[in-house]
Formats: C-alpha cells, sequence, structure tokens
C-alpha cells in the first residue's frame, strides 16, 4: 500500500504554485528588458505560448494547450493589484502577485 501511496505521488502534476518560482523568474526577466515578449517556453509542465509585459508592471503567460476559438487562459504576475486585463477579461487571485486569467477575444 506505501508503494502505491508513493507512486501516485510521483506521477501526479506538478501545479502551479509547486512552479511559481520559476514562473517569478520568467516575469522578473520580462520586466527587466522593456518591450520584450517571449514565445514557446516550458516551466515545468506548462506549455507558454506567449508571455509579455501588459500595463503597469503586468506580466502574461498564455497557455499553448488552453487556447480555443478566441479563448485564451493562463497566468498574470501583477504586484499592483487586479490585472487590467484585455478583451472580455476575468481573474481569479491565486496569492501574492499572481492571478489565474481568461479572456475571450469579442468583435
Amino acid at each position: 500500500m506505501l508503494s502505491a501511496v508513493g507512486l501516485s505521488s510521483i506521477l501526479q502534476p506538478t501545479s502551479f504554485d509547486q512552479m511559481r518560482p520559476e514562473f517569478e523568474r520568467a516575469a522578473q526577466e520580462l520586466l527587466a528588458s522593456p518591450d520584450s515578449t517571449r514565445e514557446n517556453l516550458e516551466i515545468g509542465r506548462f506549455d507558454i505560448s506567449h508571455a509579455f509585459e501588459g500595463r503597469d508592471g503586468e506580466v502574461y503567460f498564455r497557455e499553448a494547450s488552453r487556447f480555443s476559438f478566441g479563448t485564451s487562459n493562463g497566468w498574470v504576475y501583477s504586484p499592483n493589484g487586479e490585472p487590467a486585463g484585455f478583451d472580455d477579461f476575468s481573474s481569479t487571485h491565486l496569492g501574492g502577485a499572481w492571478y489565474a486569467y481568461t479572456s475571450v477575444w469579442r468583435d
């Protein structure tokens, strides 16, 4: 029984919280180079199609596997409070400067 419990903990997917230090490092790198973006990066098990600086020190990480039909999902580093967003935008505070977001593009 112990081996089954140990194996299941090894096979559980990495959570955002576990990878938060790497996301934070990437956010700081983008903020240190104004107007920079990063394409197709991997942070742990997360495939990020696009990372870019928004307004007021925000950094957006768009998850590649969750983009469909004008909807994007990902995370925002927003040290100055709730992110401004874009398009039809909603966010959930994850703690500290981090938010999960969903954005729907509208004409």
